[in-house]
This record gives structure tokens, sequence and C-alpha cells, in this order.
């Protein structure tokens, strides 16, 4: 199955029969085959015409809506998810601050353990590299995290445990080109931090669409605090999948010059990516081009295929991340005693 990726601004989808075609000026750009897809992705100022929204809406196939420079801003949404017993038995088990601890529990220890993990490949990798005391630090938080009473305490170890981590990660860069200190979000104002956002974007739309695809509640978890408009389910099952998935492409297509600051752009332009609250500090984001080398690097990257630790078949991290949510729903309804978090070795 395919994930397609329109970028061309101005372009615009049509329906031909079985087929949707990309155009822009009259002139067809791409053919997109509906039984091949599984998503489409949009970039920016792309429209799509009434025929074909009804068309991927009645076929099921996923479509995102991101901004030029990647910032996530909705989906189509067909008919919610049937599944209710799922949904009610979610609001039940998370309601129960018990059960809610030892969840978020789980899942920062997953993360934690995949942070450690990394620090300690990157470690013995580099022989100009001392990350000893991170890593040890790492290995205390998560004992710590055991005793942990309640879920603000776990969410300041995970605080404690993601800023060792990143100053250790920034010991992993070889280029000399390609520096950083520390994690800065909104807006980034690197190329290191714009890729880490970029990607934790793309995989953020992975874990929205597996999450409601099962029949969750996106907008109920137990480790991020519940506000409106936050999707802290969809976040939470995001965690164990940051290190693997995104820190480790970020840091490898850097290092091997697949990417470099030439790929690199300061830009006001998206007016969807404006940053009130922190006006001052300047963008940086991805050049068209960038941004083109970054998906195919992505989806290489996502099509990986690793051991599932559950079910130890062979899958793709994307199929790995559907099996992951499936495995939180049989924990949800007490079929399976616990969660467990990928890891990676």
């Amino acid at each position: 199955m395919t994930v397609a990726y329109i970028l061309e601004q101005g372009a615009y989808l049509v329906k031909e029969g079985e087929r949707i075609i990309v155009k822009k000026d009259k002139k067809i750009l791409h053919t997109l085959h509906s039984f091949k897809l599984e998503q489409i992705v949009i970039f920016g100022n792309v429209s799509i015409t009434p025929p074909v929204i009804s068309y991927l809406l009645k076929l099921g196939i996923d479509t995102v809506f991101m901004s030029k420079n990647g910032r996530y801003k909705g989906r189509l949404q067909p008919l919610y998810s049937k599944n209710i017993l799922l949904r009610k038995k979610q609001f039940e088990r998370l309601s129960d601050p018990i059960f809610c601890l030892n969840t978020a529990k789980s899942i920062v220890e997953g993360k934690i353990r995949n942070m450690r993990t990394f620090l300690l490949r990157i470690n013995r990798t580099r022989e100009d590299v001392k990350l000893e005391d991170h890593i040890f630090s790492l290995k205390r938080l998560k004992e710590k995290l055991e005793n942990a009473k309640d879920i603000e305490e776990v969410r300041g170890i995970e605080g404690k445990a993601s800023a060792i981590y990143f100053d250790g990660f920034s010991k992993g860069f070889i280029s000399k080109t390609i520096s950083f200190t520390k994690r800065i979000k909104r807006p980034p104002t690197d190329p290191v931090n714009a890729l880490l956002s970029l990607g934790y974007t793309f995989l953020f739309n992975e874990l929205m669409g597996a999450v409601s695809m099962v029949g969750f509640d996106p907008y109920f978890g137990a480790l991020h605090a519940m506000e409106y408009g936050r999707p802290s389910l969809a976040l939470d099952l995001m965690e164990e999948w940051r290190t693997p998935l995104i820190d480790t492409l970020v840091l490898s297509l850097f290092n091997l010059n697949v990417l470099n600051e030439k790929d690199f752009c300061i830009s006001f332009e998206d007016e969807d990516d404006a940053f009130e609250e922190e006006s001052e500090k300047t963008p940086v984001r991805l050049t068209d081009e960038g941004m083109r080398k970054f998906i195919a690097q992505y989806e290489r990257k996502i099509r990986q295929k690793i051991r599932h630790h559950i079910t130890g078949t062979s899958l793709s991290y994307r199929d790995c991340i559907r099996e992951q949510i499936r495995h939180f729903a049989r924990y949800i309804k007490g079929e399976d005693p616990e969660y467990r978090p990928i890891l990676i070795k």
C-alpha cells in the first residue's frame, strides 16, 4: 500500500474513474490508483474537488492536511469508529487513578529505556564521546520511576530524562556545520530542531490515524494532561517511538550528509506556522527540495522491518505502531495484563 505526499503548491485533485489525478494548470502531475492508496498527505495550498472527498471517505483512505512547512492541521474524518465498547472501557480504565498511574509508568519507562539504549549506541561507536554520566543518570531515573506516587511525579521524571537525553544526543553529530545544543520546539531555530519537530509531526500523524482506526478516543489518555483540543492518548502512545524512529533517523541523515545546512532556510512565509508566543525567535524550516528528501528517507525508515516483541513477527515500523495500538486495546480490555512498549536494542 502507498502513502502519497502532495507538495506541489496550487495543485488540485480530481477523480477520473477509479483513479485520483493530481493536476496543476491542467497538466497531470501524478496518477494515484485508489486500490494502492493507504493515505494521502496534503501540504499547504492543494485543493480537493468534492467528488474526490466523497470517494476518499467512501474507500476509507486516510487523508491528512499539513501546512506547507509540515505542521499538522487535521484529517478527513469518515464515520466514527463503531467500537463504542472499547471507548467505554477506555474511559472507565483511564479514569481509575491507579490504572492510569501504572499505564503512565509503563509508557515513560519504555521511553527512558529507548533513550538510554540509543545513548549507549552512540557511546560505543564514537571514541571522542563520553556519555557514561548521561547513561547512568537515565538508569537512576528509571529506577526512581518505579516508586513514583502520582502522575505529576511521573511527568517530572520524564521531563528530567528528556533533558539529560537531549544533552547526550547533541554529542552524536559528526558534522562541523550542524550543531544542536538543546531541544527548541516553537519555533525550531536550527536545522536539527526543525527536523526533529517535523519528524515528530509525521510520527504523530501515524499514531493519530492508528488510534482512531482501532476505535479509541484519541483525546483521553494517561500520561499527558487532559486539555481542550489535546489528543492525549495519541501523544502518550507516541512516546515510545520518538527515539527508535525519529531521533535515530535525524542523526543518521545529518551524519551521512543526506541533509545539510543547504537544505534549510529561514522562513516566515507560511501563515499557518506563525508562533505568536515566541515571535522574537527566527523559525528554520526545510527547503522544498529538503522536504522531498526527508519524506523519501522517512518512508524508507518507517517501512523498514523489525521483529515485534509480542507477536514475534517481522513487521514494518508502520505496522508495528498499529500492532502496539491493538496491544493497548487488549490491555484496556483486560486481555493483556500490562502494557509493554516497543524497545530498541
